[in-house]
């Protein structure tokens, strides 16, 4: 029976595989209700409280989208197409809690925890066999691995339905106007050659909003001060934690010690033990160490559930690096000073990690990449400016 679901981005969603339907009942998928997608963000914009649970549905959506545009579809089986929606619905099933924020103390990228979930002893990996899938295709996807280059891209590129999707969707639930973008148009002016994705010319200036868009997103939301100050006092907790229980330290929630103890002893966390971490388990977490006997913990504790993060400075020299650094230089300061080099954003790569990511618009009988017709995407300056900032805790002495 087919089933729809109500969404505040996409309207109707109509998940017309059943396999997609079981999919979403399994515990792992149910996980992320309780993850929030900006991390951080939701303390920068009340309304940011939307989850990985509804991006990845409307990821499914998106990529159901692409693939009833029949120049996209003519050129992927029945059964990659059917794989390349549930790689899209699972994409992100290895978040950790606070998202992004939680793998600056993983060992293992959420990408990797992802096909460990799909491909391990877990209900989404029976799901799939039971519908005669083979999880290792699935994972093939999200690795961007699969032998039609097509397929990976509608999921992973440089212009995909995962952005396409968090794009909308944290557009719309911040309140900010960057990328309203017109998600149908873009896909239904689609084309695949040979193995690439490629655009009508007329698409330029769409592609060109959803470029400085997803610019702006970042510059004004994602690397907002706040949110990254979030970001570095998680991670002083996690850090300050993780020497206590390394030095031998009785915390007074064992749950917590024995949840997060491959975590701490670094090493890849069980799938047990990762299906029961999400954004409440981490908040039930750090509540509870306000009421420690250490008092770092105790601090970076309240600090996060008062919302009082580490402040972010901007440094013009290093110089005043060295002389605020002197300010900081007793060994349990280290958790209340942090220090980060933040590249410039590059709107468009050509490149990604040796990925060809190139964005290809159709003009005439010819394929020409963005930046040859683009002077706004040409003239984007290069990622090569760097700003030092520093983390810092003004009341601690």
């Amino acid at each position: 029976m087919d089933k729809y679901i109500r969404d505040n981005v996409h309207g109707d969603i109509h998940l017309k595989d059943k396999v997609a339907i079981e999919l979403i009942d399994t515990k792992e998928f149910q996980r992320l209700r309780r993850i929030i997608q900006l991390g951080g963000g939701q303390f920068v914009f009340p309304g940011a409280n939307h989850t990985r649970f509804s991006h990845c549905v409307g990821v499914y959506h998106v990529v159901s989208k692409f693939l009833a545009n029949e120049k996209i579809s003519k050129n992927i089986s029945e059964k990659d197409q059917l794989l390349v929606r549930i790689a899209g619905l699972l994409h992100d099933v290895g978040h950790g809690p606070f998202s992004h924020t939680f793998e600056s103390v993983s060992s293992q990228a959420h990408e990797k925890y992802t096909v460990d979930i799909i491909v391990g002893n877990t209900e989404i990996n029976q799901v799939l066999k039971k519908h005669s899938i083979d999880p290792q295709e699935v994972a093939s996807i999200i690795e961007s691995k699969h032998p039609n280059k097509l397929v990976n891209q509608l999921v992973s590129s440089q212009l995909d339905a995962d952005r396409l999707d968090y794009l909308v969707r944290d557009s719309l639930n911040t309140g900010v106007n960057y990328s309203n973008l017109d998600i149908d148009w873009i896909i239904r002016n689609a084309d695949s050659v040979d193995d690439k994705m490629v655009f009508k010319a007329k698409t330029l200036n769409a592609l060109e909003h959803y470029l400085l868009g997803r610019y702006y997103m970042f510059k004004q939301i994602y690397n907002h001060k706040v949110s990254v100050g979030f970001d570095r006092t998680f991670t002083s907790w996690f850090r300050r934690a993780k020497d206590l229980y390394n030095e031998g330290y009785v915390f007074k929630n064992i749950f917590m010690a024995e949840t997060l103890k491959e975590i701490f002893e670094e090493k890849v966390c069980s799938l047990e033990n990762y299906n029961k971490l999400d954004d409440y388990t981490m908040i039930e977490f750090i509540k509870t160490c306000m009421y420690e006997d250490d008092e770092i913990l105790k601090t970076l504790s309240e600090m996060i559930i008062n919302r009082k993060f580490l402040k972010v400075k901007h440094l013009n020299s290093e110089q005043e690096f060295e002389d605020l650094k002197k300010n900081y230089a007793k060994e349990t300061h280290k958790y209340f000073f942090s220090t980060i080099n933040d590249e410039r954003f590059k709107i468009y790569k050509k490149n990604n990690g040796g990925k060809d990511e190139k964005i290809l618009l159709q003009q005439g009988d010819k394929l020409r990449e963005i930046t040859e017709i683009s002077e706004i995407i040409r003239i984007s300056p290069e990622n090569n400016e760097k700003n030092l900032y520093v983390f810092i805790n003004n009341n601690v002495k």
